[in-house]
């Protein structure tokens, strides 16, 4: 071995050790998400991370009964470097196929997000400034895999992956025990596709006789330039020490201060599906207001409103409580003069004992 070669190698070697001391160390935990009546669960696998680090996702069935983005908690919680890889096979239950992803994944993209936080206010009104805790990988039918950083409040679109489709060898599911080849037994799947607890029955029967919805996962995650904006009867106000909190169709959630007015800049969002938050009437009497939007009447809204041109709208997510402060509605106002009120499936308003 040349003198040349063997000191390039020996500062190599300091450079990468010396990359590891410096590393910095988040405190974090995994966790996993499925859509609403569409079940996952990995069967071997998981996410490595920074340090030549590794965390197992197999921590049991993801029900798909919370909702894209909703997360299934692990337990490695601790500090350590942030995710770089994906290496997993999992099951689709409802299409009855493997697939496996194994991929690289935006670890900058995620350290930018744990690096600068957030700031959201807690009980007591104050500001908190918060990092994210948890990074969440979801798996949909086709193989779409989307991983998120996740915190109080908050959860923020890392990136998309696509897994492909594989068959367990024969020969490896003969070497498997009564509890790991559950992914073959005819009463587990029959569990999983029938359990209230998994799927609820009214989706069951929603689902029943359609095909699954692929590439729809692709869809919610299609982005508006869009900011929310709320119309209020005069005296009242958002109240200062609680936040406004919103959902959105890929996953996402996002909370903003109350005190602050414009709440939000346009931005490029996801559809929202739910908002909730607290007013105060000209007596300072608290009131509470939560709605559930309708999917279908918010892709028609934001059809209508962008157009065919997206990229060069802006539009108001109006939300207009009314004098009675029993209901509100909720109107996508475009720039371009075009609008459209939004279908609620649930809306409350109530009021609080809390001043």
């Amino acid at each position: 071995m040349s003198l040349l070669f063997f000191i390039s190698i020996s500062c190599q070697e300091k450079n990468t050790t010396k990359k590891l001391k410096t590393m910095t160390k988040y405190e974090w935990t995994e966790g996993t998400s499925a859509p609403l009546g569409y079940p996952m669960e990995v069967y071997k696998g998981g996410m490595e991370y920074e340090g030549n680090g590794w965390v197992s996702l197999g921590f049991g069935i993801v029900p798909g009964r919370y909702g894209w983005g909703s997360v299934n908690h692990g337990m490695n919680s601790g500090l350590k470097g942030l995710p770089t890889r994906l290496d997993f096979i999992w099951m689709s239950y409802m299409e009855n196929q493997f697939y496996l992803i194994d991929t690289d994944i935006d670890t900058e993209k995620i350290r930018e997000y744990f690096s600068k936080g957030y700031d959201i206010k807690g009980a007591s009104g104050k500001t908190q400034h918060l990092n994210y805790n948890e990074i969440c990988v979801g798996m949909a039918p086709g193989g779409v895999v989307v991983v998120w950083v996740v915190g109080v409040g908050w959860q923020k679109e890392v990136g998309r992956y696509q897994g492909k489709k594989v068959t367990i060898p024969e020969s490896e599911i003969a070497t498997l025990d009564s509890h790991q080849n559950r992914f073959w037994r005819k009463d587990y799947l029959d569990i999983v596709h029938t359990s209230d607890k998994i799927i609820p029955k009214k989706v069951q029967e929603e689902n029943k006789g359609k095909p699954i919805p692929f590439g729809i996962w692709d869809v919610y995650r299609t982005r508006f330039s869009w900011k929310p904006v709320f119309e209020l009867p005069v005296g009242v106000k958002l109240h200062p020490s609680t936040m406004v909190s919103i959902d959105l169709i890929n996953g996402e959630h996002e909370k903003f201060d109350g005190l602050k007015m414009p709440l939000s800049d346009y931005d490029k969002r996801a559809i929202p599906t739910s908002v909730s938050m607290t007013v105060l009437d000209k007596d300072n009497n608290r009131y509470g207001a939560s709605c559930e939007m309708n999917e279908n009447s918010s892709f028609e809204a934001f059809n209508k409103v962008f157009g065919d041109d997206p990229e060069s709208t802006k539009a108001e997510l109006v939300v207009n409580v009314n004098e009675a402060f029993s209901f509100f509605t909720i109107k996508l106002k475009g720039e371009n003069g075009k609008e459209a009120f939004i279908k609620t499936d649930s809306v409350e308003m109530f009021k609080s004992k809390k001043k």
